[in-house]
């Protein structure tokens, strides 16, 4: 793997309290690597450490220990402002500022040519469906139009790696699927995405590796697909007078209005067991088998709950 970003042991941790001082960490020597041109969710609770991490990214804090390296080289005041493209999860802006005063603005603080940046405001203005408040003043937009400019204002100057914070939150239906195909082609230009949410099913659709962090340790990282499929649940529909010996043991059986019988086994030998027993038990029918695929989310919320009975993941 060519990793663009490559995250190595960083720890943080900060002030607490007003008289007696104390200190909360936030980040435990965490570490992790993002590939160039690949889309990787950053995924975890509340206070798990994500904004943390992008702040020190960006340069708005400072690791207690640890290093970032961008492209090979060793980051010491956040990553190269012209290379990197960041959106915050609750965007700010001055709200008597135009999308157009805002854009072009920033625009030229990342590095991009007058006669350019014209264009590029336009042209994202469109992509992002915010053309008709381009000249409004921000104070008069909706929460969905400041978010979509907080977007532009982090890809106009088309960076090699965009780092996005909850950029679909506040959004409607249309707004998200648009952002969604936006963000889906900056990845296909080439772009490398580092992205935050508490959608799992955005980050499924728009990621393919993931990292997780639990109370701000990285408890995976790898593919989306590998965490997917480690753990099929197989889902049996039966029918039965007297519930056949061995189901309880080896699945979940829920009956439901129709007065069939659900089971599910998270494993194929489970649910060969199940099976066979079901078609020696007379009086039992089964009446069909399948595979119900792991969500992120499932998968996500598994995991977390292993780290706590004190199971760990594997890294693939």
């Amino acid at each position: 793997m060519n990793p663009l970003i490559d995250v190595q042991n960083i720890s943080l941790t900060i002030p607490t309290g007003h008289i007696f001082q104390k200190k909360k960490t936030i980040l435990h020597d965490i570490s992790f690597q993002v590939a160039k041109g690949t889309s990787t969710a950053y995924l975890g609770t509340n206070g798990a450490g994500k904004t943390s991490t992008f702040r020190i990214l960006c340069g708005l804090m400072k690791a207690d220990s640890g290093k970032v390296i961008f492209d090979g080289h060793a980051m010491s005041g956040g990553l190269p402002p012209k290379r990197f493209g960041f959106m915050p999860e609750q965007p700010y802006f001055y709200k008597n500022l135009t999308p157009q005063e805002l854009l072009t603005g920033l625009g030229k603080l990342s590095g991009v040519d007058s006669n350019t940046l014209k264009k590029h405001v336009h042209v994202w203005a469109e992509r992002l469906h915010f053309t008709k408040v381009l000249n409004q003043r921000l104070s008069t937009c909706s929460k969905g139009q400041v978010q979509r400019v907080g977007l532009a204002q982090a890809l106009i100057h088309q960076p090699d790696f965009i780092l996005l914070d909850e950029p679909l939150s506040g959004l409607d239906p249309i707004g998200r699927a648009c952002v969604r195909d936006v963000i889906h082609d900056e990845i296909k230009r080439g772009a490398t995405l580092l992205f935050s949410s508490h959608v799992l099913d955005d980050a499924e659709a728009i990621c393919d590796q993931v990292i997780i962090l639990k109370e701000g340790k990285t408890v995976f990282s790898g593919e989306i697909q590998s965490l997917l499929s480690s753990n099929d649940i197989w889902v049996i529909q039966a029918s039965w007078n007297h519930q056949p010996d061995g189901v309880q043991e080896h699945g979940e059986v829920k009956k439901f209005i129709d007065g069939n019988y659900h089971i599910q086994g998270s494993s194929i030998a489970s649910r060969n067991i199940i099976i066979q027993s079901i078609l020696n038990t007379p009086g039992a029918d089964l009446i069909s088998v399948g595979a119900e695929k792991k969500t992120l989310e499932h998968a996500f919320v598994d995991l977390l709950h292993a780290e706590e009975g004190g199971t760990h993941a594997s890294h693939p």
